[in-house]
């Protein structure tokens, strides 16, 4: 593997990259909130022009994160996806992709779709250069080459956005986690991947992250996955509340995770992120809900809470953004919603972290059109 990549960036990039530096570095965060411009409980409309945030709180997220998923029909359409995608960064979103890649092992010749929770098949080592599953994966990888090249703007130039490949590597629930890959083996794939996107395909508007889970006891641990300074331009962290209450300890470890992260990100030059966070309710009386319960939480004021532990410390006022995951349904959601009467016991708390000073809602770029 060649190492030292070099590959040319879009200059509309190179802004986006500037912007995103601009808030790492200052005492303002970025929201942002997973497919809330074309999947959420509220909305009517599922071509981005539309958010459950928006209805809420009256501006969307600064920043909107969309999955490969929509690739195979999961979580909707590609040529949707696209759409979506131009009218988000038409208002003012930063869009971030992830990739829940699915088990290449499975479906045959077909991309089985949501897999990634599927770790047999020894997927990781059989989809690299001479594994049996290698050309599968870059049918696979030219798909999102071409969803890249298709996201455009009215200029007719590639709209920039996060890649968010790999991410909670560290863990063991998907097939890239370290149960399955050696810490060498996930920097040589996730390098093969960055350097067949830049390099073979030509993709000139991608920034990358990393975003390994939390918590994170040291920048040594950190660092160990690290795919390289040539092809990362922002560290991130994934890590929800879970169970949430502020008494719990979590504020301490979100608050030293991202300490940790700070001080490899000055070292390495890199943008620091909260990429994947949230309330996570679980086991409740009332049932299981992986986001917030729609009633009878722990907590009614997270939002707030959680700026508060992200502006007392070091790591959390380099965050560009947080970005807090999907609204799925009204018993899978993770940010509050208003609709038909019922008014969620978060969404005051949720309005007045929009309304506050260190909180920035789109649009975030000076060419943006709100409709």
């Amino acid at each position: 593997m060649e190492s030292g990549f070099i590959y040319e960036r879009s200059p509309k990039l190179l802004e986006l990259l500037e912007l995103l530096r601009k808030y790492s570095y200052s005492d303002k965060i970025m929201f942002g909130h997973q497919n809330a411009g074309h999947i959420g409980v509220t909305i009517k409309a599922n071509d981005g022009t539309e958010s459950d945030c928006r209805n809420l709180c009256g501006k969307h997220p600064a920043v909107v994160g969309v999955d490969t998923l929509s690739f195979l029909g999961y979580e909707g359409k590609m040529n949707d996806l696209i759409k979506t995608v131009k009218n988000l960064h038409r208002q003012g979103c930063i869009v971030t992709l992830s990739s829940h890649m699915p088990n290449f092992t499975l479906g045959g010749e077909e991309f089985y779709d949501f897999s990634a929770n599927n770790t047999d098949g020894d997927c990781a080592h059989r989809i690299m250069e001479g594994g049996d599953l290698n050309a599968k994966y870059l049918r696979f990888l030219d798909l999102i080459a071409d969803f890249a090249n298709k996201c455009v703007d009215l200029e007719g130039d590639p709209i920039p956005m996060i890649f968010r490949p790999f991410h909670e590597d560290n863990g063991n629930w998907f097939w890239w986690g370290r149960e399955y890959l050696a810490d060498e083996e996930f920097v040589e794939l996730f390098r093969y991947t960055v350097n067949y996107l830049m390099y073979v395909k030509g993709v000139k508007s991608f920034a990358v992250a990393y975003s390994p889970n939390g918590p994170v006891a040291s920048g040594m641990d950190y660092l160990a996955r690290y795919p390289g300074d040539d092809v990362i331009d922002i560290m991130g962290l994934d890590y929800y509340h879970d169970h949430p209450h502020f008494g719990d300890g979590f504020k301490g470890r979100l608050q030293s995770s991202l300490d940790n992260i700070a001080q490899c990100a000055k070292l390495h030059e890199k943008i620091v992120a909260l990429t994947e966070t949230g309330y996570r309710a679980l086991e409740t009386p009332e049932g299981y809900f992986e986001g917030l319960a729609p009633e009878g939480n722990a907590s009614t004021t997270w939002f707030t809470d959680m700026l508060g532990a992200l502006t007392g410390c070091e790591g959390g006022r380099l965050c560009a953004y947080m970005l807090i995951w999907a609204n799925f349904s009204d018993t899978q959601f993770w940010l509050p919603y208003e609709k038909d009467g019922f008014r969620h016991e978060l969404a005051d708390n949720f309005v007045s972290f929009a309304e506050d000073q260190h909180v920035t809602m789109a649009p975030v770029f000076d060419f943006a059109t709100v409709v």
